[in-house]
């Protein structure tokens, strides 16, 4: 087994090396940060280098990695440090989580990350460097592109199609059939029943507070 460097140091890497640290992926031995981008020598009490001199330090015919970048710029960050890391020979972590009920694993691109009580159904892929937080169900048929990140909640109904780079936000619901275009971000808790355009930014309406006076207030 390779040894393991995560790239990243932000939420979506702590929790990846939790996550693989809880099931005995015990190879994880380093983090690895884009030199203008690195503000600490180590994170989770392993070393940080930066990534320009990552084949110095880890060569990719002993090492693997997991490139754990959040949705930054709709995914594309986390987009070109994977296909920077490609070029220069090293294979990558795919990580889902025994605890996610996946119908075939064989259809999950690799880096991509299946976190805890995912659903993936009968006829479902999952693209490359692809994120499904905590709880996200894709149903049946249905395509989640490259470079996307689904946040915890999600729904997708059936014989959808989100194509690469797309944010979709927590407990966002998308109805079956629908296309939801490149470099979309699906707001939280929005409900999508129709086509979307490329580029596009959809959101409902927050919460209004209505009162100050929560103690007094009968629910």
């Amino acid at each position: 087994m390779k040894s393991i460097v995560i790239v990243g140091t932000g939420d979506y890497a702590e929790m990846a090396y939790q996550y693989l640290k809880r099931d005995n992926y015990n190879k994880v031995i380093a983090f690895s940060v884009e030199k203008k981008f690195k503000t600490v020598n180590k994170f989770c009490d392993l070393p940080v280098v930066d990534f320009e001199e990552i084949t110095n330090f880890f060569p990719a015919q002993t090492h693997e990695l997991l490139i754990a970048i959040g949705p930054n710029k709709v995914n594309t960050v986390r987009e070109r440090l994977y296909l920077e890391a490609k070029d220069l020979g090293y294979d990558f972590v795919t990580y889902i989580s025994p605890r996610a009920n996946i119908w075939d694993l064989r259809m999950v691109g690799e880096n991509s990350f299946i976190f805890d009580g995912c659903v993936i159904e009968p006829g479902a892929k999952i693209g490359v460097n692809t994120v499904l937080w905590s709880g996200t169900v894709v149903a049946h048929h249905s395509t989640i592109g490259d470079h996307c990140f689904l946040a915890p909640s999600v729904a997708v109904s059936g014989k959808i199609t989100i194509k690469n780079n797309c944010f979709i936000g927590i407990n966002a619901t998308i109805r079956d059939h629908v296309t939801i275009e490149e470099h979309c971000i699906i707001g939280c808790g929005a409900v999508i029943k129709k086509n979307t355009i490329k580029n596009g930014v959809y959101s409902t309406k927050g919460t209004d507070l209505l009162r100050v006076d929560s103690i007094e207030t009968q629910i």
